[in-house]
């Protein structure tokens, strides 16, 4: 009963606090970011030509030009004098349904005729409170560069915390592979970047900050606020980064007895603090927006999980992919069976399935939007690599 009442106020406590400083963020007056926009849009549009190079049906390096866009058109078309209706009913300019196109011409006087304004309230946006204060002093050239400076500072600060309180060979595994997956484009993109700055932060929290961990309703709580702002930072490119990296340090870490109910009740609470503060954001931009959030989230909700034909060909490829996973599963299971200490390996070790399978579980439930956005949905596929190396490491040394 203690942790439901912590969590339900912890739940209040981030809406009041996401709320509050999306107002805060939104009433800085347009003047102040209007020339950092504009250079802002013409850097993006022009960085959006860079690490295009096509990897079989993958653009693996590509940048969220279109993302970015319509970030710094939020941005730049929020209502300073109204802080709270910009805050719970973000917009938008398209124009000819692209956003690249609508950040272009809104800057332009003459082209505010052909522009169409859409309302974009089933997010929250969280990411203004960071770049719209930003964009008082740089442009998106300088955002790129904190990122980088940031991103590094943290991989590299994990990786020496990982080093010391978990296996060596482990803390390589996880940051060598979230190293691949973010080089180069993670950092220059504003879409990209939330996910894994909650993954690194909520990791160095778990090995650095005993109260967090303590209890057990402490780390159930933790996660989830991480999945609350998961829900605040992110446009849904890879949430699950924000969840697997900080389980799997926490399983490595602190090793509980019951390790397969641990990783099912924390990742639960993730999930709880991930829908409850989104299903939170379309209730309060329905009172103070009047815009009908909930059937425009539905209506995203079907198109992302349903799609427009891309399904055959998608469940073709996660068959296959799937089948592969568990013959290798299979396979390592089947060759390690006649040692008995490999044996209690599998079974101590074996949440790591759970989690390696959880970047099919997601990519399978948002169909359409996996496929859509393969060039940046692409990196939830890191959890699978991070859960199957871990595992085999586990499992085929000679002792546990």
């Amino acid at each position: 009963m203690k942790l439901i009442l912590r969590i339900l106020l912890a739940w209040l406590l981030l809406t009041l606090l996401f709320t509050g400083g999306l107002m805060g963020t939104f009433s800085i007056p347009k003047a102040a970011i209007d020339k950092n926009v504009r250079l802002s849009v013409q850097q993006v549009i022009k960085d959006g030509t860079r690490f295009d190079s096509s990897v079989g049906i993958l653009q693996p390096w590509k940048l969220g030009c279109f993302s970015d866009c319509v970030i710094l058109g939020i941005a730049w078309c929020a209502d300073d004098s109204h802080p709270l209706q910009s805050a719970m009913g973000a917009k938008f300019m398209m124009q000819s349904g692209s956003a690249i196109q609508g950040a272009r011409l809104m800057l332009e006087d003459d082209g505010s005729q052909e522009l169409q304004s859409v309302v974009y309230c089933r997010y929250w946006h969280g990411n203004q409170v960071i770049i719209r204060p930003l964009l008082c002093v740089t442009t998106v050239k300088g955002i790129h560069i904190i990122n980088i400076v940031f991103l590094s500072l943290l991989w590299l600060v994990m990786l020496l915390a990982l080093w010391r309180r978990i296996n060596h060979a482990d803390a390589l595994i996880i940051m060598l592979i979230l190293a691949a997956v973010m080089v180069p484009s993670v950092p220059l993109c504003m879409n990209y970047v939330p996910t894994f700055y909650i993954a690194f932060i909520a990791s160095l929290l778990i090995l650095l900050w005993k109260p967090c961990t303590s209890r057990w309703s402490n780390t159930v709580l933790l996660f989830f606020v991480i999945g609350a702002l998961t829900t605040f930072f992110d446009l849904l490119t890879t949430p699950m980064m924000a969840m697997a990296v900080p389980l799997t340090v926490y399983m490595l870490y602190h090793r509980p007895e019951r390790p397969w109910k641990a990783v099912i009740l924390l990742a639960l609470a993730w999930l709880l603090g991930y829908a409850s503060l989104w299903v939170t954001k379309w209730l309060l931009a329905a009172i103070f927006t009047g815009h009908n959030a909930f059937s425009d989230a539905m209506s995203a909700v079907t198109q992302r999980t349903v799609g427009h034909g891309e399904q055959d060909y998608m469940q073709w490829c996660f068959k296959w992919t799937a089948s592969a996973f568990i013959a290798v599963v299979l396979a390592i299971t089947i060759f390690v069976a006649s040692s008995a200490n490999r044996r209690r390996a599998i079974k101590r070790h074996g949440w790591l399935l759970l989690i390696a399978a959880a970047s099919f579980v997601w990519a399978f439930v948002l169909l359409e939007h996996t496929w859509h956005h393969l060039h940046f949905t692409w990196r939830t596929f890191s959890i699978l690599f991070i859960g199957i190396a871990l595992f085999i490491r586990h499992t085929l040394r000679r002792t546990d």
